[in-house]
């Protein structure tokens, strides 16, 4: 997708005025885009093996493809996001991953998708989305990141754990456990799907600048 910014000027040659355009850079959302908005790292209601889950979202105005991205820790759980076909996250939409698909055993999680050999360590872990090359989309946490049976929603910038907050005490879902997997939450403001960079929502819930940062942007001629 082209985002059509076209820079126009003119040159004078005597009596002759020619108009030039500069073609408009392509821009293509990718998985550095989005946001890791909500993790669930130790549910109460069900174990950890079964109850685990994040969930991303897509601030931007184009889909973004996760298939065949990695998605690791800085130890040794590594899995290839695989489905055989685009799997897409639209734009304005929220995405929960989760260790376990089934929301009658996952405490009542709805999974956009299923990871395996991946786990949510309690006290310090990372999130990390790579192309096997490069990091696209990094957390990383420590000790007091989160409580049992509480989620933490992502509240401002940098995306880092000084900026995820619990999620508030009546938010519950399933069986019981506090978090909003695959909605918005009690801080983020609900978004509809806006143009790169990010519109009035990103800004009054303090998540302006992060769209962008990472951004690709090659000229097309």
């Amino acid at each position: 997708m082209i985002n059509s910014r076209s820079t126009v000027f003119s040159i004078s040659l005597g009596v002759a005025m020619t108009t030039c355009f500069i073609s408009p850079a392509a821009q293509s959302a990718s998985v550095s885009d989005l946001f890791i908005t909500e993790v669930m790292t130790n549910p109460a209601a069900v174990s950890d093996t079964a109850g685990e889950w994040f969930e991303l979202y897509n601030p931007t105005s184009e889909n973004v493809d996760l298939q065949g991205i990695m998605l690791l820790d800085d130890g040794s759980n590594s899995h290839t996001i695989s489905t055989g076909s685009p799997l897409l996250i639209t734009p304005g939409d929220y995405f929960v991953m989760a260790r376990n698909g089934d929301p009658a055993t996952n405490g009542g999680v709805n999974a956009d998708y299923v990871y395996n050999n991946f786990s949510l360590g309690n006290s310090i872990d990372q999130i990390v989305f790579s192309d096997g090359i490069t990091d696209l989309l990094r957390l990383d946490y420590t000790s007091g990141f989160g409580t049992a049976g509480i989620s933490v929603e992502l509240t401002g910038l940098p995306m880092n754990q000084l900026n995820y907050t619990l999620t508030e005490g009546s938010l519950t879902y399933g069986l019981g456990d506090i978090g909003t997997p695959g909605s918005a939450g009690s801080f983020t403001p609900a978004p509809s799907p806006v143009p790169v960079p990010a519109a009035a929502w990103l800004f009054s819930s303090g998540l302006a600048g992060l769209v962008g940062i990472s951004r690709r942007r090659n000229t097309k001629a």
